[in-house]
């Protein structure tokens, strides 16, 4: 993901068809050529893709192989925003085409938090774990109840996950109403109270949008808070299309990489992490939801 960012590599875009037959472009996650022995897991062999890529990005974030360990003690958070779409629709299509034959086995996994579940339980962990059901900045949000967990003690460490997957009504949606085609796949983040070389430093307050104040207002009183706390980023007073992601060193990824939904504002934040690693004293992230606010996030070198 850095490497397309850095070097301004779009990925190919894809085609899903309607049940009418109208085809619309999308960036989807590409087959890999072996299959993930996490895969292989009894609870994922029925679950949809939402929770293939949750768990995938999760694993990454926790420094695992493809093969789950026991981690007991991991605190999950996740963030989504259509969730599990294509088990729904399937689901529903066979309830519309005949109710007695509908599949219970994909009940269970159209709901929001299955993701979720599926990761706590790979990891055979009995720590808190929630599901966030939001626009983009949903993960942001994730961020800060993991922040508030261990600065209370609740939990150690606690892995943050957003996560999408690409149907046909998610992309007829994204082309009806978002400025960049939408993209599926997952990104997710590692906090912990043990000492790391990159320090979260400040997570913004909630800035929603509300009838009585432009959306424009709301963004750049989120980005004036990043400010005061010393980011840089006084190119991102102008306003923003929603929907975008912003990361500072990156730009907006949802120029790149597509409207990931979720997973693009755990992209933005990800990418923020990576730039700190890989040199700069701080990066901060800029989430223009969709629909239900702004807010943003300053990593630093520790």
């Amino acid at each position: 993901m850095m490497s397309a960012l850095a070097q301004n590599d779009r990925p190919a875009l894809t085609q899903i068809q309607r049940p009418d037959g109208f085809k619309i472009s999308v960036y989807r996650v590409p087959n890999r050529t072996s299959r993930p022995p996490f895969l292989a897991v009894p609870r994922l062999r029925r679950a949809s893709p939402v929770s293939h890529y949750i768990v995938g990005a999760a694993f990454e974030a926790l420094g695992l192989t493809d093969r789950p360990t026991e981690s007991k003690g991991v605190g999950v958070i996740c963030s989504v925003m259509g969730g599990s779409v294509i088990y729904s629709e399937r689901f529903y299509g066979e309830v519309l085409t005949e109710p007695r034959t509908a599949s219970p086995l994909l009940f269970p996994e159209t709901v929001y938090n299955a993701p979720a579940s599926h990761l706590s339980s790979i990891l055979g962990s009995t720590e808190r774990n929630y599901t966030f059901v939001a626009d983009q900045t949903g993960f942001i949000d994730g961020l800060s109840t993991a922040a508030t967990w261990l600065s209370e003690g609740v939990v150690e460490t606690c892995v943050v996950t957003g996560g999408e997957e690409a149907g046909w009504a998610t992309a007829e949606a994204g082309r009806l109403l978002s400025h960049f085609p939408i993209a599926e796949g997952a990104g997710s983040l590692l906090l912990s109270t043990k000492p790391s070389p990159i320090r979260l430093k400040l997570i913004t307050g909630a800035h929603p949008f509300v009838r009585a104040k432009r959306r424009s207002d709301i963004w750049s009183d989120m980005v004036k808070e990043l400010m005061e706390e010393g980011a840089p980023v006084s190119d991102w007073l102008a306003p923003q299309k929603q929907g975008s992601c912003l990361s500072e060193g990156n730009g907006n990824v949802a120029d790149l990489l597509g409207d990931g939904l979720a997973a693009g504002g755990a992209w933005a934040a990800a990418s923020a992490v990576a730039a700190v690693a890989n040199g700069r004293d701080s990066a901060a992230v800029g989430i223009f939801g969709s629909n239900f606010q702004a807010r943003g996030a300053l990593f630093v070198r520790d």
